[in-house]
């Protein structure tokens, strides 16, 4: 929704707001997971999926009636693919796509429709030296204020909650993964 100051702020659902459904990743690397679950959760206003079920449960591939007719969803305990998010997502009821080339339009129309935008986001050919350092992390958008160009974020990697990021750091993070989005429909 947007506020009349021309902030915009995800709405609550179900008269909760999405921090209320905030799961703390710890020292895993399962921030797909978490977003999973915490979106399941606010989406059927209730704490109905815990994060280490979908993170075991995305750890393993299942059949699909496509082709390939196996899902790979995540790298067991690593890496979790937009498409294996979706998927999960989707078996919970939930209307979701995952593409590339989304923009900053697309994640304030997103906010305005009170539609969950999980954007993807990192430095993927990051290296120190020889030795590989890149990374990539999804949470859930929940605002964005213009006066200070920031971002918030329900962020399973961050205790406190919305966690705010300037616009400029989070859009090229951003960027670096193409504009990578998981999005409700």
């Amino acid at each position: 929704m947007q506020r009349p100051d021309g902030s915009l702020a995800l709405a609550g659902r179900h008269g909760q707001p999405l921090e209320r459904y905030h799961i703390d990743q710890g020292d895993t690397d399962d921030c797909g997971p978490h977003v999973v679950a915490m979106v399941v959760n606010y989406w059927h206003g209730s704490a109905i999926l815990p994060a280490d079920e979908v993170a075991r449960e995305m750890n393993r591939p299942r059949l699909g009636a496509g082709f390939p007719p196996l899902v790979v969803r995540r790298i067991p305990n690593w890496a979790t693919f937009p498409w294996g998010m979706a998927d999960m997502l989707r078996r919970h009821g939930l209307p979701v796509r995952w593409r590339f080339g989304a923009d900053e339009g697309d994640l304030h129309r997103a906010l305005r429709e009170d539609r969950l935008a999980l954007p993807i986001f990192g430095e993927p050919l990051r290296r120190e030296g020889w030795r590989w350092t890149g990374w990539a992390h999804i949470a859930i958008a929940c605002g964005w204020t213009p006066d200070d160009d920031r971002y918030w974020f329900v962020d399973s990697s961050h205790s406190a909650v919305p966690f705010g990021r300037p616009g400029d750091e989070f859009l090229g993070l951003w960027r670096n993964m193409r504009g990578l989005l998981v999005e409700t429909l």
